[in-house]
């Protein structure tokens, strides 16, 4: 009997690590965050964004299109960040890149794309993947809104049960299934992640820091939105190597940019960047969150693929031993 209880017991160590390989490449897109120990700091991980993250329709979309998939395929895709444009219209709130509307479709009759419709592609994505979390960053698009009526509306749609709305760097575990509100204005809910325009200030004020988000954690942010190409590379260059990301300081890098003020195209500008950043030489460090336009899958599997898995618990089959 005892022969019979070794020999299964050595069949199944040798099963389960013939199937570890196979388990880990099906750890997806999808869930990434998966093998990332519980008690990590979020600040402390490599995170891919999405910047504008809801223009894959959007009027005059040579200009204002900063996406070509949808915010349900770029957290599939593996991103974590979202960059949402909120605009009041009656009591509902859509979503705008300046004064561009973004749409359901590509449909010239397609309506406005409101905030509901966000979140219901995000509680989707969650209640399949809880595992996962997602930040929602919020900027007030349009400066004339009541801010306190966005504030009232955006409010009104939290469940404390899927959103972490504490102004403090959570861990992991403590945001796993949740929608992470973080606001660029002040409110009594969710993270304060806010900056000054930064425009085409010099390199050699990179990282910017702009202000803490309470007594204990910062941010740095790289966000020079209005550099040529080449001088955009070597900003988004510095922050990857000078990182300064850990338990209590958030970094946001921003690889958008207008092209020096100029009217251009954000897919021309995004096609050289995002070449750049999928031949560099990508280290296991902390990145930081990275926010990209014309996002995809192999820049998000670049990113999070920098981060350290948590050592894989080894089953043991003493009782089969013995």
């Amino acid at each position: 009997m005892k022969t019979i209880q070794k020999t299964l017991g050595i069949f199944i160590i040798l099963f389960s690590m013939l199937i570890s390989p196979i388990q880990a490449k099906e750890n997806s897109s999808s869930n990434w965050m998966e093998n990332i120990s519980g008690d990590t700091k979020l600040s402390a991980l490599s995170i891919p964004g999405t910047h504008d993250s809801a223009t894959q329709y959007v009027s005059l979309s040579p200009i204002f299109q900063c996406q070509d998939t949808a915010i349900k395929t770029q957290l599939e895709n593996g991103y974590r960040y979202l960059d949402i444009r909120l605009v009041l219209k009656n009591d509902d709130l859509i979503l705008k890149h300046n004064f561009a509307k973004c749409r359901k479709d590509k449909s010239i009759f397609s309506t406005s794309l409101t905030l509901d419709d966000v979140l219901n592609d995000i509680y989707t994505f969650l209640d399949q993947n809880p595992s996962e979390t997602v930040i929602f960053c919020v900027k007030k698009e349009n400066s004339k809104d009541d801010l306190n009526k966005v504030k009232s509306i955006l409010n009104s749609k939290i469940n404390t049960n899927s959103w972490y709305i504490e102004n403090r760097i959570p861990t992991l575990d403590e945001v796993r299934g949740k929608i992470i509100l973080a606001t660029r204005f002040k409110s009594e809910y969710g993270l304060y992640l806010n900056w000054e325009e930064q425009g085409d200030r010099t390199i050699l004020d990179v990282p910017h820091k702009k202000e803490d988000i309470n007594v204990s954690e910062s941010l740095f942010v790289q966000d020079r939105f209005n550099y040529g190409v080449e001088d955009k590379i070597q900003a988004i260059e510095y922050c990857l190597e000078n990182s300064m990301s850990n338990d209590s300081t958030f970094y946001l890098n921003f690889t958008s940019t207008s092209g020096k003020g100029k009217i251009g195209h954000p897919r021309n500008y995004a096609k050289k960047i995002n070449a750049y950043l999928k031949e560099y030489d990508w280290q296991k460090k902390n990145y930081g969150i990275l926010i990209v336009d014309f996002a995809d899958q192999e820049l998000a599997h670049k990113s999070y693929l920098t981060n350290k898995k948590s050592q894989s618990i080894l089953i043991r089959f003493d009782f089969l031993l013995s």
